[in-house]
């Protein structure tokens, strides 16, 4: 990984900020970055017996399976009525509209109107790329010919046989990048998750970020100090104090995963001995639904007592307890954000991994549309 002097950042100085949301366009609504992945749902919620509606990028789609299984999104919006064809249903290789029966194929084409033979010039609904991978169904927002699979962002953990994860979602009341801003600024843990994942003195402790591309990688350690209490319990007792560490993976616009874990202080899990202690991949999904709303998919993946169920439940309980916690303060931020009608936030050292994910966010959206 090529990184510059000014890309890696100890105890960090926040870049100025560029205010309260670095995507929002001339008239107030905010542009996404469409040439990109995003997920549009689990898996198992896209079946071949009814359609389901979603809203991505302020775009409304609406999301099936062919009889082979094969997932296709959809304008959700019939091109005779503007009816949603999320209200229809699945005729087998076709989506039929519930108002006037007009049926549609994977591709979005009309191939059947109920009572003609001749399909009018234009009877189509824009189609969008989907892609079945690591349990859920992501859609490509943008050009379809820039629609690369082996872009999608690497969320292996939670279909690996190595791995068990318990999963969830949330509609987050805020915006996509409030929560960005969240995850990536280690130092609220110590404040907002006391009682799940947080301890004393995180805060105090400085993080490494690098920035690669359109990625940030972002590692701290808190050595020799109290367990967090979820994973002390998950652990069993460690009877003692840990090193723990929190690495972070950032990749613009929208994927964040955590490496995240500790261990007997004094085992050597700096060195990469992670045997005396736990290992859990905290894995984020996240997708604007509209300039205040958010889709927040996640799992809580780990690679020890696999068959343990008791255990399972536990993390998800915990887990969900956890990112519950920040979906009320962001809602409670949006909220305040709107009332308010203010943009721009006094920024500290802990925002600079935020910081610069807006900017990599924003250089995504100059290479859009062609701006400097």
């Amino acid at each position: 990984m090529a990184t510059s002097a000014s890309a890696r950042l100890q105890e960090p100085r926040p870049p100025a900020s560029d205010g309260m949301n670095a995507a929002d366009g001339p008239d107030g609504r905010s542009r996404f970055v469409r040439n990109a992945w995003y997920i549009a749902a689990w898996a198992d919620d896209v079946t071949r017996s009814a359609p389901l509606g979603r809203t991505l990028l302020n775009e409304p789609l609406v999301l099936w399976r062919t009889e082979d299984g094969i997932p296709v999104a959809l304008e959700d919006r019939c091109c005779h009525r503007h009816v949603p064809l999320s209200l229809g249903r699945i005729t087998g290789r076709t989506l039929q509209c519930g108002y006037h029966g007009l049926e549609f194929d994977a591709t979005g084409q009309c191939v059947k109107i109920p009572g003609q033979a001749r399909i009018p010039p234009g009877a189509h609904v824009p189609a969008f790329p989907a892609v079945e991978r690591h349990r859920w169904i992501w859609v490509w927002m943008g050009d379809p010919g820039r629609a690369d699979p082996g872009q999608i962002p690497d969320y292996r953990w939670l279909d690996s046989p190595d791995w068990t994860a318990p999963v969830g979602e949330f509609h987050l009341k805020a915006h996509y990048q409030l929560l960005v801003d969240n995850l990536l600024d280690f130092s609220h843990l110590q404040f907002v998750h006391r009682r799940t994942i947080g301890t004393d003195a995180i805060a105090d402790i400085p993080s490494s970020t690098e920035r690669c591309e359109n990625r940030l990688e972002i590692t701290r350690w808190i050595m020799d100090s109290p367990p967090p209490p979820l994973f002390d319990r998950a652990y069993g007792g460690f009877g003692g104090n840990v090193d723990r560490w929190m690495n972070c993976s950032y990749t613009a616009p929208s994927s964040v995963t955590f490496d995240i874990g500790c261990a007997l202080a004094g085992t050597g899990a700096p060195e990469g001995d992670r045997s005396q202690g736990i290992e859990i991949r905290s894995l984020h999904g996240i997708t604007p639904e509209t300039d205040r709303t958010t889709l927040y998919f996640w799992g809580y993946a780990r690679n020890f007592r696999l068959d343990d169920d008791a255990l399972t439940e536990l993390l998800a309980k915990g887990a969900s307890a956890t990112f519950a916690e920040d979906v009320e303060v962001l809602a409670e931020q949006q909220a305040m954000l709107d009332r308010s009608g203010r943009t721009g936030f006094v920024d500290i050292g802990g925002d600079s991994a935020g910081l610069l994910a807006r900017r990599l966010v924003a250089a995504q959206l100059a290479a859009e549309t062609g701006a400097c």
